[in-house]
């Protein structure tokens, strides 16, 4: 018996009404209203021209490039200056201290206040990567929480302490608090995108999760558009980031309404608490639930399977280990205990690693990509609007698997290109840019839907955890690319970006499509359902092959 096809069924029987809404409606507002701090670095602390006022006595340091041509350049550095206040009346170098900043652009910024030029550059790139980095160590830990505790848990306590320490950093007045609060925001940000996001498919109804799986992306998109339109208005980082953050809190109330997944519900065992789940969708959605003995055995066998597919690590553990440490462990080597689930596992971390990468990267590069960071920000959330609209009745008719290769390498060829384009034809470098960001930005958002169908129900936050752990590491990496390596050598960050999304498209060849195939609740019925399609292969071969010998014989 395949329970995922019964409780898919369930999910059908039960319908799409204001129940579903509720859970779509809140979760993408609460992602939306992120951006703004997973893409702070952009306005927070973006890059300035600065000019060094030396010392008393010190005169700036300069250099001269000498062309045949006659058109010789003199270039100032801003960082160094030379000083004649020396015992031996001589010239000695010294690093510069002060600055003036162009504030033409911005009002108040980090980069500003606490002098991130320079010595000090790297700190940018490091305000972005901590961000990163804390969504590198959140994510597994949100997996294991969201599993244990469940969904509407963690993603109420993430999106409370995510607004509240997003709105107290705009007091801050310390770089270190300021670098530390960064951390925690991005400790917590998996809870509210990962958790949403997998909440709102766990109760959606199956026909329209592939529409649902793309258009969740729609928040993300807006949520680019405000950012680079409320920064374009508030030039000042202290309420830039109060004006973003505010509206975060605006809804809250609506978390008392909110119920767990009762896919959850049922793998742990809650029968009780999920018929009564069940019994509000049905009134919310004006249906009408199967009788209770059938509901009951649905559950049951549910659970069974999932314990069936817990026992084999669970008494490896009991029976080797005692320790609570060790237990957590080999818990999380759970996704590596079969083969299927190694290689999805395996190559899911490696794509969105990669996507992390080109994504980040991409949204971060303005400076060479476009003269006006606002508009660069405004557009990206522009044009990815329609082709996540156009992407969706793609997704449902095509499927996941081919879609996201093309896009990969349209997305790889495009950015690529941009790397051989001169400086100066900053129009075609922008259209460029826009396509390969349209691409990626699609790609990524069928991304989150094939992890999502592809893992079980009892190991798919924990799963998406994992790819998410290894994404950040790339979205650690994008800042450092585009702030320190991309001033330097220009068309390092597409070559980087453009040839990582290439890799990720040969990558995705290996894992199987999910177009029309159930989600599945179990380790179980991923294996079962492998074996299905083998014996249904096997059968169709040997139905082609009798058809063959019969041709002969006639």
């Amino acid at each position: 018996m395949v329970t995922t096809d019964k409780f898919d069924d369930l999910l059908t029987k039960l319908g799409t009404g204001w129940w579903n809404v509720m859970f779509i409606f809140a979760t993408g507002y609460w992602q939306m209203h992120i951006v703004s701090n997973s893409l702070s670095i952009a306005f927070v602390a973006p890059a300035l021209n600065h000019t060094c006022v030396p010392a008393n006595n010190g005169y700036p340091l300069t250099s001269t490039t000498f062309n045949p041509s006659g058109s010789n350049t003199t270039t100032v550095n801003n960082c160094r200056y030379y000083t004649n206040d020396t015992e031996e009346g001589g010239f000695e170098e010294k690093a510069c201290s002060d600055w003036i900043y162009d504030n033409s652009t911005y009002t108040l910024t980090l980069t500003s206040q606490y002098d991130l030029v320079c010595s000090r550059e790297y700190i940018r790139a490091t305000y972005q990567s901590l961000y990163m980095f804390g969504t590198f160590v959140g994510a597994p830990i949100n997996g294991l929480t969201s599993d244990r505790f469940g969904r509407k848990t963690t993603l109420s306590l993430g999106v409370l302490t995510y607004f509240f320490i997003a709105i107290s950093s705009s007091w801050l007045t310390s770089l270190p608090a300021i670098l530390t609060f960064r951390f925690i925001l991005g400790f917590i940000h998996p809870a509210i995108l990962q958790t949403g996001y997998i909440l709102a498919l766990e109760v959606c109804e199956p026909k329209y999760r592939s529409i649902l799986g793309v258009l969740t992306s729609l928040p993300w998109a807006i949520g680019t558009m405000i950012w680079g339109g409320v920064a374009y208005l508030i030039r000042d980082w202290r309420w830039l980031q109060l004006a973003v953050n505010i509206p975060g809190l605006l809804i809250v109330p609506i978390l008392v309404f909110l119920d767990e997944s009762p896919r959850w519900l049922i793998v742990r065992g809650r029968f009780e608490k999920a018929t009564k789940t069940l019994d509000k969708v049905a009134r919310w959605n004006h249906v009408t639930l199967p009788p209770q003995e059938e509901l009951h055995s649905l559950m049951h066998a549910i659970r069974q399977e999932a314990n069936m597919g817990k026992s084999g690590v669970e008494k490896q553990v009991k029976r080797a280990y005692r320790e609570k440490v060790t237990h957590f462990l080999l818990h999380l080597l759970i996704l590596f205990r079969t083969h299927k689930l190694r290689i999805i596992t395996c190559i899911l971390c490696l794509k969105f690693f990669l996507m992390a990468l080109i994504f980040y990267g991409l949204a971060l590069n303005a400076v060479n990509f476009s003269a006006d960071p606002f508009l660069y920000m405004v557009l990206s959330g522009v044009v990815e609007v329609p082709a996540y609209v156009v992407l969706a009745p793609i997704v449902a008719r095509c499927g996941r698997k081919w879609p996201i290769i093309i896009l990969y390498f349209i997305s790889g060829v495009v950015i690529v290109a941009v790397a051989f384009i001169p400086s100066d034809m900053k129009v075609l470098v922008l259209v460029l840019a826009q396509i390969g960001r349209i691409c990626i930005s699609a790609a990524y958002a069928i991304l989150y839907l094939y992890c999502v169908e592809l893992y079980p129900t009892e190991v798919r936050i924990q799963g998406l955890g994992y790819c998410t752990f290894l994404s950040r590491i790339g979205s650690m990496i994008s800042p450092f690319i585009t702030e320190l390596l991309g001033p330097v050598y220009r068309s390092a960050p597409s070559l980087v970006f453009g040839l990582g999304a290439l890799v990720a498209g040969l990558a995705t060849l290996p894992l199987p499509e999910t177009l029309n195939r159930k989600l599945p609740d179990t380790i179980a019925d991923l294996e079962n359902n492998g074996a299905e399609k083998q014996e249904a292969e096997g059968e169709e071969a040997m139905e082609d092959e009798e058809s063959e010998l019969a041709k002969l014989r006639a």
